[in-house]
């Protein structure tokens, strides 16, 4: 997965971060804190919460975090704990506040479709790739929804040339489109509701003149 923000960009596939154009390193640590904080957004996320999710099973102190952070800080060009792309919580954790465009990594996509098509899910605006975008709660969907009504692969948006489909994938708690339950795969339009569990997401669809011109 690919997130923009501001002039950064993170992509979870190559492991590469980015800063106005040019890459900029991160440690491995500083590189899962940051796609952690990002995946969650905008959720609070606590300091045992982290501390369990960077060093499972192994004993650090907890001043280890704020150092991680501060490496975020000076590789995202920020200075400032009190404004900025993360957000200090005192006394409780971290929360990742800037606004962020989702995309597919680049590498196996299929070949560009003639819409550009956006599932907004709360503040997320995620675009969606030509092809198949698998939606679920494993962390490898192309649409990640960690939520516990969401079946780790819930469903499936097809984006086609001049179509765009939406099929279940036998999930628990089903998949709507304007709040109707699918059972078979399904055509969207621009602004319908997909609620995947008890996700809502809205879908956003626009033309593109020259296809193989577009870039996210």
């Amino acid at each position: 997965m690919r997130y923009t923000f501001g002039e950064c960009r993170l992509d979870t596939s190559s492991r590469e971060f980015a800063r106005a154009g040019a890459e900029v390193h991160l440690s491995p640590k500083a590189f899962d804190l940051l796609r952690l904080l990002i995946e969650q957004r905008p959720r609070v996320l606590a300091k045992p919460e982290l501390m369990d999710a960077l060093w499972h099973d192994t004993f650090v102190v907890e001043a280890n975090l704020p150092v991680l952070i501060g490496e975020l800080r000076t590789a995202l060009g920020e200075k400032s704990s009190g404004s900025g792309s993360i957000k200090t919580h005192h006394g409780i954790g971290y929360s990742f506040v800037a606004d962020v465009r989702e995309s597919r990594s680049r590498t196996g996509q299929a070949p560009a479709s003639s819409q550009r098509v956006i599932l907004a899910i709360e503040k997320r605006r995620i675009a969606l790739g030509a092809g198949r975008n698998e939606v679920g709660r494993e962390e490898a969907c192309d649409v990640f929804l960690n939520d516990a009504s969401v079946s780790r692969h819930h469903a499936r948006i097809n984006v086609e040339m001049a179509a765009v489909i939406v099929e279940d994938l036998d999930s628990k708690n089903g998949t709507q489109v304007n709040g109707k339950r699918i059972s078979k795969a399904t055509a969207v339009k621009d602004g319908d509701a997909i609620t995947f569990g008890n996700v809502e997401g809205r879908v956003r669809i626009s033309r593109i003149a020259n296809p193989s011109t577009m870039t996210i």
